[in-house]
């Protein structure tokens, strides 16, 4: 795996930034009680379920838990602190859905920081690799394994992206026909180890995009998958976070700034790259 291939998100170079300015250099500078004050957050440990309270910027752990289960609990606790906002038990579920899914990426982020873990030399094999981030970062296995897996995908994420603005678009009569409509195709790009949603959405209108008015989709998960061949650079463009918006009482819908997208790649692109990282990012800033 090589790891000179990795590239952070806003949100890793954030938190390394932040570690980095408060001496949070070394894995033994990962203890709940140095993050928790490098973050203003209180932390209790108590005989009962743990919990958080984003108001009161305070961590409750369960103090039966073992050393590696109240780590993770801790770091997963700390997004919904310092990221989030509401009561979860009053949201819509697909808006408490995304607040888990961006803790947790949160966690894995703030827990095993790219920029300790490239300083190790990894073992080739996949199981003891993940053991070697386990014992260095007091994770649980399957939680070092989860981040080993998200990095082997990030990889992989840019190779591919690397791929595309690299070789030939793909012939058009090889294409996979797409219906006439006026209306966007959007498929779905996944990971071997993730299959309940894509990594990256392919948003394709082969008449060509309305550079000038805003594109409005909804992510609804329910995808037919695309295979990750390379295309034409002049064919394709990326969508980052600060090209969407969302609508906050529909968070679901989301709105791509095309004028944004076209200053970047032009308007000859007739496929739209849309990181799923990116979606998660506008909806959580």
């Amino acid at each position: 795996m090589d790891l000179s291939k990795y590239f952070k998100t806003p949100l890793e170079q954030t938190i390394e930034n932040h570690y980095r300015s408060l001496g949070i250099i070394h894995p033994i500078d990962l203890s709940v009680e140095k993050v928790s004050q490098a973050f203003g957050v209180e932390v209790y440990y108590k005989n009962f379920k743990s919990f958080s309270d984003n108001e009161l910027y305070v961590i409750v752990l369960n103090q039966q838990d073992g050393l590696f289960q109240q780590r993770k609990t801790f770091f997963h606790e700390l997004a919904h602190v310092i990221r989030h906002s509401g009561d979860q038990r009053r949201m819509p579920e697909l808006f408490r859905q995304m607040q888990e899914a961006d803790a947790e990426r949160f966690s894995l982020y703030a827990s095993m920081p790219f920029f300790m873990i490239e300083s190790i030399p990894l073992l080739a094999a996949e199981e003891e690799a993940a053991g070697q981030l386990a014992t260095v970062f007091h994770a649980p296995p399957e939680f070092a394994l989860q981040r080993l897996r998200q990095i082997r995908e990030r990889i992989a994420g840019a190779e591919f992206f690397a791929a595309a603005f690299k070789y030939p678009a793909v012939a058009r009569e090889e294409r996979e026909p797409i219906p006439a409509s006026t209306d966007p195709v959007i498929r779905g790009i996944y990971g071997f180890e993730d299959l309940s949603r894509p990594h990256t959405l392919v948003i394709e209108q082969r008449a060509g995009f309305d550079w000038e008015q805003p594109l409005h989709i909804v992510v609804d998960g329910c995808y037919k998958s695309i295979d990750a061949h390379p295309y034409n650079r002049r064919d394709t463009a990326v969508v980052s976070s600060g090209d969407i918006s969302i609508t906050r009482n529909r968070a679901d819908c989301l709105t791509i700034n095309m004028s944004r997208v076209a200053w970047r790649h032009g308007t000859t692109a007739t496929r739209l790259f849309l990181p799923m990282e990116a979606v998660d990012e506008a909806i959580n800033f």
